[in-house]
Formats: structure tokens, C-alpha cells, sequence
């Protein structure tokens, strides 16, 4: 069910896949090509001072183009709400891998580590650093390669990567010591730190600075002293002395981790941080198969394409080449109503790249007309220069998150903040509108009122009801789709479910059931706050290939709130359930 108009006919929302402070984060389907992407959504009313942030990371989405960064397709912005559609990555967090795992083996590690790592330096060599580096904001695609995600605190120092940053911001457990002191720091140095944390939880399973107590996990990071299990190689504690360093001068550095033993160790060749994906690249077979279904000539769709950079064209033509390296069919499906040719009549450009703002039809042929500060910009095809509104009147029909459907407004000009004029049926006789006092009306309006009502009657009965999306059966899984999985010995769905129910319940944990999803939900301290939240899934897992047997296994996912506090609340939630 689409909730935001800015959505309608182009992409089709499924469920919330994730929850932050000012955002959420959707799983869709592009109606055009069917493929998933995430959509990430932001209201500007919650943002405040965070605006900055997020115009930051549209620059910085746009300006990377890297195998290890996640892909951003498009970007819609409305007067109230900002969507940025981002490539889909169906493994889950990194983070998931290391709670399902408990700990890597140091050949894993140093697999993700290699690609975490070369998507950094990409990241500094184009001028910005992360400062959120950890699991959760690493994902991993459905061949199990890692996409950085989450640019909403990156920072581009100036005039360059060297320059002194001094905002602190990041997240407690992963902040470098010179944060945590207050001092300027280098944003290349906080990074290696971040990253010598996320090793560490790599090849432990745990944090090395750990407390409930804030005041005592900063003492812990700027002693900077941590345990070093036994299972560790000599290897594996070097590199970890090298980037958890608390004297950010001596702290080894992302071009000498390129090349550092431990990160050649088996591939015998230091990290190449060059992209392998190129921002826009042309592809005869993809063009013209968009170029058929809009009915142009390959050249203009081309030409389209290398203007409107992160427009509904430029995602289809994004979602088709993933298509095509995937080896699946090239064509497009229908839309249900306006086509995006149409739907351009109805965007206007601003002055970031790519970013579209979606006007009221009422005011679009207004905006047509004028002329944007005297000058020219290129627009995309059937779509005039236009002048940049520097303030709109906000609209009564807002895309809300807790709205599910747009409510009704009185029909008043006053309302219709833009100006519009409401349409009135013309009155061949001359007569008094109908007020109160005057509401007779002809045989032939009652006539056409009958009618009206029956065909509406009609119309309800026909449409079909909306299914109850509560499942009669726990959801079979392909061997795609084995990422945060726990196994069961129980052959019994429904058991599963209650045991799940009655530790939950045991536990304090307030939970909510949902066919065999059950979502539970951590107050704080006062009860007034969410904690963390998170969903445990009962589905059948098939024993193999060629078997129609199964067993029951436990989807996890965490939907909001401190990753380790859910990987802790998990595995007591399995252990108290006797589901291992």
C-alpha cells in the first residue's frame, strides 16, 4: 500500500525494514522492472537542525559510485517529506551475520574487512569520511558482498581531507578517544578507529569498550585498554594494536592499511580501492528497451537519460542493468495510471543534482512559464525551465508517516494555499447557488445524483477486499533468503510461536503477535521510551534441494534500538525458549 502520492504508480511499499531517529526505511517494489529497492524516508518536520545533515549525504550519495557503497537510484523530494531510493541488499547487517555466527573465523573477517576497507579509502580519496563506521551500517547483498550505508554524519573537511574536524558525533561504543576528550580531530583517523572496533567485533563476537554507564565505557576507550582472547593470532592482535592506537599521531593510517600483512594474509596482494561501477555508463540493450516502452528513439532516450540524473527514468535504467548482470529478462511491465513521461509534466529540478521536487498539478503549468534567475537549466524532456520557489505554501494534503490515508479538506480557496481555483458547474439558468435555503434541484440533477450513487454502490461491491495479511502458515524460505536464520529442533510452528511468546513474556518484554511474527518491544526506564524493538519470524527452512521436508527455524530482525543490546536480548530470548 502506497501512503506518499510521491510514490504512487512508480513504486509499490511493502513492509518497514528499519527505524531511526528522523527516518524509516521501507522495502518497495519498482513497478516499472518489479525489482526490490529500499526507500529511505525522511519528514522535514522531524529533521529541525538536522536538514544540514541530510543535504550531506545527498551530496555525498551522488558524488560515490563504488562496489562497496550502497547505490542510490533516485531521489524525490516533496514539500514535506524527502525519498531516497537505494539499492536493496537482502542479506542483512553485517552485524546479523556476527550474531548468528557468535564470532568470524579470521579468513571471513578478513574478507568483509577487505572490502569495508576499500570502500573507505574511496570514500576519503573523493574528500569524505563516514564517521558512523560499525556492523549495522554495513549490509550485505544477496551474494553476500558488503555495501556501506548510512552517510547521514559524513563530513567533507575543507579545504581538504587533512583539515581538523571538531563536531563529535558518531556512536558511543565506536568513538575515538580524541572525540570522547573533545579535541579537533583528523576524520581519516576516527574512521580507522571505528573500523578497528568493528574488527575486533568481527573476531570476538563483542565490543573491546563495554558498559552500561556512559562515563565508564568513555574511561574504558580512553585508557584504551581492551581483553584479547586467547583464539586470536599474533597477526590479528598486531593490526588491532595498529588502528585501536589512542594517540590519533601514532594510529596507523588507511593508505598503510592498504598493504598491511594481515590484510594480505591469503590474497598475497594489497586492497585496491578503484570502483568497479561506473556513475552512468551506456547500455545499448537497456536503452532500447526504454526506450520502446516510452516511445522514443534510442538517441533521446539517451540524451534523457544523461540529464535527468536520479529521476524516475535514470532508476529504471539503474534496476534494468542490474537485471541484465544478474542474466535476468530485459522488459518492463505498465503502469497503472500516468506514465513517468507524464509524471516529469508534474517535477521540477532544483539546484541540487538530480533532486526533483513534486509540484501540485495545479501549480505546475504556472511554474512552466517562468524563468529561473535569468538564466537557463537543463530540464528534462518535456519539461520547460522553471523558476525555483524559494518558499511554497504547505499543502493540507501532507504525505505523513502516521496518516495511512489522506484525509478530507473543506474545498476552500483559502485552503488551496497555492491559489487554485475550485471548479464550479456553470449554471445555465441563473440561479442561486445552493445555499441552505436553496436546495431544490431539476428532475435531471436527481436524476444523475441516482445514478451516481448506484454506480458508486456498484463499485464498492466489486472491489476486492484487502487481504488480512496475517499468515495461515509460516513462510517457506528459499535458499536465497537464509540470512538471520536460527534453526530449531521442534517440528512445530505453533509450539515455536508460544515458546517464543512465553519468554518474551518472562523477560518483560511487551510483544505483539501477528500470524507467526512476533514483534517485541523494550521500554526504557519510565516506560515513556522505546528502547529497542525488534521482530523474531517462525518459518519453515526446506532440508534440501530435492526433499519436500523442512524444519523450523527463526527469522530475527531488529527493527530499532542498540544492536548489542539485541543481540544479547536474542540469544536470551532462544536460550529461555530451549529452541536451540
Amino acid at each position: 500500500m502506497v501512503r506518499h502520492a510521491a510514490l504512487k504508480n512508480i513504486y509499490e511499499t511493502e513492509k518497514t525494514i528499519g527505524t531511526g531517529g528522523f527516518a524509516k526505511v521501507k522495502l518497495a517494489r519498482h513497478l516499472l522492472t518489479g525489482e526490490k529497492v529500499a526507500i529511505k524516508i525522511m519528514d522535514k518536520d522531524c529533521l529541525g537542525d538536522d536538514l544540514p545533515r541530510v543535504k550531506m549525504e545527498l551530496e555525498a550519495l551522488k558524488n560515490l559510485s563504488h562496489h562497496h557503497i550502497c547505490k542510490l537510484y533516485q531521489v524525490i523530494e516533496t514539500e514535506t517529506h524527502f525519498f531516497l531510493i537505494m539499492e536493496y541488499c537482502s542479506g542483512g547487517e553485517l552485524f546479523d551475520h556476527i550474531v548468528q555466527c557468535k564470532r568470524l573465523s579470521e579468513m571471513e573477517s578478513r574478507s568483509f574487512f577487505r572490502q569495508i576497507l576499500a570502500a573507505v579509502a574511496y570514500l576519503h580519496s573523493k574528500g569524505y569520511v563516514h564517521r558512523d563506521i560499525k556492523p549495522e551500517n554495513v549490509l550485505l547483498d544477496k551474494d553476500q558482498s558488503v555495501k556501506l550505508i548510512d552517510f547521514g554524519l559524513c563530513a567533507k573537511p575543507c579545504p581538504a581531507i587533512n583539515a581538523y574536524l571538531e563536531t563529535a558525533c558518531g556512536s558511543p561504543t565506536y568513538a575515538a578517544p580524541e572525540l570522547i576528550k573533545g579535541d579537533k580531530y583528523l576524520g581519516e583517523g576516527i574512521d580507522v578507529w571505528s573500523m578497528g572496533v568493528m574488527l575486533y567485533a568481527l573476531l570476538c563476537g563483542c565490543l573491546p569498550f563495554e558498559s552500561e554507564k556512559i562515563d565508564v565505557l568513555y574511561k574504558h576507550i580512553v585508557s584504551g585498554h581492551y581483553q584479547t582472547p586467547e583464539h586470536l593470532s599474533e597477526g590479528s592482535r598486531k593490526i588491532l594494536r595498529d588502528m585501536l592506537e589512542t594517540d590519533p599521531t601514532k594510529r596507523i593510517t588507511i593508505r598503510e592499511l592498504l598493504s598491511h600483512p594481515w590484510v594480505q594474509l591469503g590474497y598475497n596482494e594489497p586492497v585496491s580501492f578503484a570502483s568497479l561501477s561506473q556513475e552512468l555508463r551506456l547500455d545499448n540493450n537497456c536503452v532500447n528497451t526504454m526506450a520502446a516502452h516510452f516511445h522514443m528513439s534510442a538517441e533521446e532516450m539517451w540524451r534523457h537519460l544523461t540529464v535527468e540524473q536520479y529521476g524516475s527514468h535514470a532508476a529504471t535504467y539503474q534496476l534494468l542493468l542490474s537485471r541484465k548482470k544478474q542474466g535476468l529478462p530485459l522488459r518492463l511491465g505498465q503502469y497503472t495510471s500516468r506514465t513517468p513521461r507524464s509524471r516529469l509534466q508534474s517535477m521540477r529540478r532544483t539546484g541540487g543534482k538530480g533532486t526533483y521536487v513534486m509540484l501540485p498539478t495545479s501549480q505546475t503549468q504556472t511554474a512552466q512559464n517562468d524563468k529561473e534567475n535569468g538564466g537557463k537549466q537543463m530540464q528534462p524532456p518535456d519539461v520547460t525551465p522553471a523558476k525555483i520557489l524559494r518558499k511554497r505554501p504547505r499543502s493540507p494534503q501532507r504525505d505523513s508517516c502516521a496518516s495511512p490515508a489522506p484525509k478530507k479538506m473543506a474545498t476552500t480557496d483559502k485552503q488551496h494555499g497555492s491559489g487554485t481555483k475550485l471548479q464550479i458547474p456553470k449554471r445555465s439558468n441563473g440561479s442561486e447557488p445552493n445555499t441552505p435555503n436553496n436546495r431544490t434541484s431539476s428532475p435531471s440533477s436527481r436524476l444523475l445524483n441516482s445514478i451516481e450513487r448506484k454506480f458508486q454502490h456498484v463499485r464498492r461491491v466489486l472491489t476486492p477486499k484487502r487481504r488480512s495479511t496475517e499468515s495461515a502458515q509460516p513462510v517457506l524460505l528459499s535458499a536465497k533468503n537464509m540470512s538471520n536464520i536460527s534453526t530449531t529442533s521442534s517440528n512445530s510452528p505453533d509450539q515455536v510461536r508460544e515458546e517464543l511468546i512465553k519468554a518474551l513474556n518472562n523477560r518483560g518484554i511487551e510483544c505483539v503477535c501477528k500470524g507467526y511474527s512476533v514483534r517485541g518491544k523494550l521500554q526504557a526506564a519510565g516506560g515513556k521510551v522505546c528502547k529497542l524493538s525488534f521482530e523474531l519470524e517462525v518459518c519453515l527452512i526446506p532440508t534440501s534441494a530435492n526433499s519436500c521436508g523442512s524444519v523450523v527455524g527463526i527469522r530475527r530482525k531488529r527493527l530499532k534500538g542498540d544492536a548489542w543490546s539485541y543481540k544479547r536480548v536474542c540469544e536470551d530470548i532462544l536460550n529461555m525458549a530451549d529452541l536451540k
